[in-house]
């Protein structure tokens, strides 16, 4: 009989305990849950496009260039004023032969800035790398460069498209963004 007492009791203090858990998730669920019904997604729209403007003080440039090199060669992404550093030049030292590997040696200058690289990417010396070509894991076999200043983004992306060994030639797919976002003190004017 006291077998039953104990079995009896623990029933009573389970189904209490589930209860109380119920009433208690129930007054403590956060309020937006509970009155904000799901709204449908947006649909995405993009214009491929290379300045998009989207309000007076607010602009995003976006640059898209394919760029085939031979090694030794170099291109300036972006025009160099002479007597200056480069802007934004891009030199292929050589490819890379392997057995299953396309990959390229590549010397980028962007202003001095110092660039970063994905894990796939071995980096030899400042600013100089030995690059895979993309997977489609892009950011781990692609160079990059991000920076953020209060109202503006930097953003640069190098990836190999493709190495050909048999004519020397490495084809590089470089994008480049820059936004500029307005401060409070121009969006009252």
């Amino acid at each position: 009989m006291e077998y039953v007492l104990q079995q009896l009791w623990l029933v009573i203090g389970l189904m209490a305990f589930i209860v109380g858990a119920m009433y208690w998730r129930r007054h403590h669920l956060p309020v937006t849950a509970t009155r904000t019904p799901a709204r449908p997604p947006a649909p995405i729209v993009y214009r491929d496009s290379p300045t998009v403007r989207v309000a007076d003080a607010q602009r995003v440039d976006r640059t898209r260039k394919l760029v085939r090199l031979r090694a030794g060669e170099s291109v300036d992404v972006l025009p160099s004023v002479a007597g200056l550093p480069p802007r934004f030049r891009i030199t292929c030292r050589n490819l890379i032969d392997g057995s299953d590997l396309e990959a390229a040696h590549i010397v980028v200058e962007l202003s001095g800035a110092q660039l970063s690289c994905g894990p796939l990417v071995h980096e030899t010396a400042f600013n100089e790398f030995v690059i895979p070509r993309a997977t489609r894991d892009e950011h781990r076999s692609s160079v990059f460069y991000y920076h953020e200043r209060g109202d503006s983004l930097e953003f640069m992306r190098i990836k190999l498209k493709s190495a050909d060994l048999a004519s020397g030639q490495v084809e590089l797919d470089v994008m480049q963004v820059h936004g500029h976002w307005p401060t409070h003190s121009d969006s009252n004017d």
